[in-house]
């Protein structure tokens, strides 16, 4: 089996849903069960790549298998898993906005990577606990757009949220913001200095808290047929942020194609991660929402 790290990062408004929410919400974006981060499903992911690079050629057909209505022909030897939130961009007073990332975030991708056979990585940040500060703490490279000036040098302000700078930190903020730069940006040295300068980690509980009230939510209402506003018909949808980053992984098997049995996995997963690919997933298509660019990670 083979495995490959893909990155994903939002360039519109994402909104994979779930169905009707039961809040104020109407329509939430999908997010984990457990930690209550954002989510783009592996299922989406692959129907929006087999949609995207449809050939109907042998090695197509063998990544992403094939069959009819009422039978399987043969099953795909591509698999993919969810993507996983990594950095969610946050408002900020200074440095307009920040690239959060948390502890838990870091540990996924750190695992991740690892499977992929990356394993020189930073250690993680270990942050005070709440019960023996006044503030939960956050750390951000030495050259951060994010700092505030003159006397508050120790302050970074995200949404409503007056976050304690954890010096001792900045050597990993800088190390991490070096791999997470290398993964979306590549060798673009323009954009790893924007990222690096824009990137902050925080506590678990602040980047949980933030995923909860700090998503985007876009008011829809109907028209009806003579141009006026119907009774009742007004919804509300959430969705991520642009700039958005999320990762997952890639597996690949060897032809289960009966009538092309020499392809290898090798082949089939390299047949899809040749070259990032720009396209579209989740709802509002023609709004141009859920734009994203997947970069494979070699």
């Amino acid at each position: 089996m083979e495995t490959r790290t893909y990155t994903i990062k939002t360039r519109s408004g994402l909104h994979c849903g779930i169905g009707q929410g039961i809040s104020d919400i109407d329509l939430p974006t999908a997010k984990e069960s457990v930690s209550g981060y954002p989510f783009i499903p592996g299922t989406s992911l692959k129907g929006v790549l087999r949609d995207h690079l449809d050939d109907q050629s042998d090695i197509f057909t063998t990544a992403f298998g094939q069959g009819s209505s009422d039978r399987i022909d043969f099953a795909a030897a591509l698999s993919f898993t969810d993507a996983r939130l990594i950095c969610l961009p946050v408002k900020s007073y200074f440095g307009t906005f920040a690239y959060l990332t948390s502890p838990y975030a870091l540990n996924l991708l750190k695992k991740i990577l690892q499977e992929n056979g990356m394993l020189n990585l930073p250690d993680l940040p270990n942050f005070p606990v709440m019960a023996t500060t006044d503030s939960y703490h956050a750390s951000i490279p030495e050259n951060s757009a994010l700092r505030i000036s003159e006397n508050l040098t120790n302050k970074l302000l995200l949404e409503d949220l007056d976050l304690l700078v954890d010096d001792a930190g900045s050597n990993l903020a800088d190390s991490w913001a070096d791999v997470i730069a290398q993964l979306i940006c590549g060798n673009d040295d323009e954009g790893q200095r924007l990222f690096k300068a824009h990137f902050a980690i925080a506590d678990d509980n602040v980047l949980a808290f933030l995923c909860e009230t700090a998503l985007p939510v876009a008011t829809h209402t109907r028209i009806g047929e003579n141009g006026v506003v119907e009774v009742g018909a007004l919804w509300f949808e959430e969705f991520v942020p642009p700039e958005a980053i999320f990762v997952g992984t890639i597996y690949s098997e060897n032809s289960k194609n009966k009538n092309n049995r020499n392809l290898t996995a090798t082949e089939l997963i390299d047949f899809i991660s040749n070259s990032s690919i720009n396209c579209q997933i989740g709802g509002n298509a023609t709004t141009g929402r859920g734009l994203i660019s997947i970069i494979f990670n070699q």
